[in-house]
């Protein structure tokens, strides 16, 4: 907001050097008590305000470790490709051997060469493949984990900032009402002394629906 409050106690400063009848009296008595109030909800103002930016903080860090983990896991997840497709040839040569097409049987090298398809299938099958695999999937889980944690923090950034646009209009409101009530003291007119004092009540009852969270779930279901 533009003006804070202590802005307004300086209008009730003014207005006490004006005190000359009971009216005034009470005028400067009711800017005094507004002005309290609308320093507790500037400050209360000021920490959604906050809560707001550091809410929308952790959630752009939590989206960039979900990418993160999503690029490691695409990235093991292309390593698994890769070595099962490494399994596969080498399974291939073993079949072939097998149905003759191969003399891997008929010589020293041929069995050699058998023994080192079936070693490499054996090694990719059992140790390769799950390694890659296991890998792949707990990156993937991990970047889920943000992708929830950071809807949740979005979730607190929208409640928080709801919370302030409450407070910001019972702020708005209390200072029309110190507004008002110093034109009383100017003008001695009643009307204006009311009319501040419905300001004030106004915005303190809005700023209270901040603080105690009066219907902002509703007004946040759609986000």
């Amino acid at each position: 907001m533009s003006h804070g409050p202590e802005h307004q106690i300086e209008h009730a400063e003014h207005a006490a050097h004006a005190v000359h009848n009971p009216f005034d009296k009470r005028v400067t008595i009711t800017i005094a008590i507004v002005a309290a109030v609308l320093a507790g909800v500037t400050m209360l103002g000021h920490r959604s305000h906050n809560d707001t930016l550091l809410h929308q903080g952790d959630a752009l860090g939590h989206q960039t470790r979900a990418g993160i983990e999503h690029n490691l896991a695409a990235n093991a997840w292309a390593k698994f490709q890769a070595t099962n497709i490494r399994s596969h040839f080498y399974q291939s040569l073993v079949e072939q051997a097998g149905a003759g097409m191969l003399a891997a049987d008929k010589d020293a090298k041929g069995k050699a060469a058998l023994e080192r398809w079936q070693g490499q299938v054996e090694k990719y099958e059992k140790k390769n493949l799950p390694e890659a695999k296991d890998k792949a999937e707990k990156h993937e889980t991990k970047g889920q984990e943000h992708e929830k944690s950071a809807e949740a923090a979005l979730a607190k950034s929208h409640f928080a900032h709801a919370k302030s646009t409450r407070f910001d209009l019972g702020e708005l409101a209390l200072q029309l009402g110190v507004v008002l009530c110093s034109l009383a003291i100017l003008t001695k007119a009643r009307a204006f002394w009311f009319l501040g004092i419905a300001c004030a009540v106004v915005g303190f009852v809005v700023a209270m629906t901040g603080q105690f969270d009066v219907l902002i779930h509703h007004a946040n279901a759609g986000h």
